[in-house]
């Protein structure tokens, strides 16, 4: 007598569902490994910004600085020329130099008691931020108010835990990856099978797993979908009992004569 071709997309799930518990015993590393990356990646970013302005207001100010002492030494060489000056017109023109060297030297004084102000605005923020830390009031705090030392504290702490996460995951994997190759091999071939008997069933399968689904072959129990025990129609009943699978309405699994899972536990225990 020929297998019913259903036995193939259970026997899949069995290996999936083994697959899946060795792949548990991960305990979520995975995940938290990709969390902890991209908390590094934002916590560097953060950094590099605040060190990158830092940098930027210095070279501004040697810039301006460099421009107030050019402006200097300029104005002295005019007030020099100025005693020299053979008549008014050349002495008008020598105060103009002078004048608006001054103006250069006031804007420059002017922009950089800008830079200076707004880095002690972003200090006392940060001071602000040290002292809500303290306080445990978390939510009250701002990006601009975290502390850098801070920022550099917890950046070193997720690179310390991502290594020692990533270390034990390397364990694991390196204990169960035997097992998980073999498990992919009969995965692959079993896949190759239902979809050459029953490949309609398998693209849904396919799509429930995706979904998230657990369990979604099921038995058909108590005139039930055991997966969310919604009623079968009876409409349905004659064809499950000759073989055939129902789509739940409700949650969507594929519903199988009890006897199928029987069948199937007999054929692996006698293999």
């Amino acid at each position: 007598m020929e297998k019913n071709p259903l036995l193939h997309i259970i026997k899949l799930q069995l290996l999936d569902d083994e697959l899946d518990a060795i792949l548990s015993e991960q305990k979520g590393l995975p995940e938290e490994i990709s969390a902890l990356e991209e908390q590094i990646a934002q916590l560097t970013r953060q950094l590099e910004e605040r060190a990158k302005r830092i940098e930027e207001n210095q070279a501004k100010r040697i810039a301006l600085r460099t421009e107030i002492k050019e402006s200097q030494e300029k104005i002295k060489k005019y007030k020099d020329a100025q005693t020299k000056a053979r008549n008014n017109k050349e002495y008008d023109a020598l105060s103009k130099q002078i004048e608006f060297e001054e103006q250069e030297i006031k804007r420059a004084e002017s922009q950089i008691r800008a830079i200076e102000a707004l880095e002690e605005q972003i200090a006392q923020l940060e001071k602000k931020g040290k002292e809500l830390l303290a306080e445990n009031r978390f939510d009250e705090l701002t990006a601009d108010m975290y502390p850098t030392d801070e920022l550099k504290k917890n950046l070193t702490e997720c690179q310390t835990e991502l290594k020692r996460k990533q270390k034990e995951l390397d364990t694991i994997i390196k204990n169960t990856q035997d097992d998980v190759d073999a498990l992919k091999r009969k995965i692959k071939k079993q896949r190759e099978i239902v979809e050459a008997h029953i490949k309609h069933v398998l693209i849904k399968y396919d799509q429930l797993r995706r979904g998230n689904i657990q369990n979604v072959v099921v038995k058909f129990s108590r005139n039930a979908c055991s997966g969310c025990n919604t009623r079968v129609p009876a409409s349905r009943h004659a064809f499950i009992f000759q073989g055939g699978f129902y789509s739940c309405e409700t949650c969507g699994r594929i519903v199988v004569h009890e006897r199928l899972f029987e069948e199937l536990t007999a054929a692996v225990t006698s293999e």
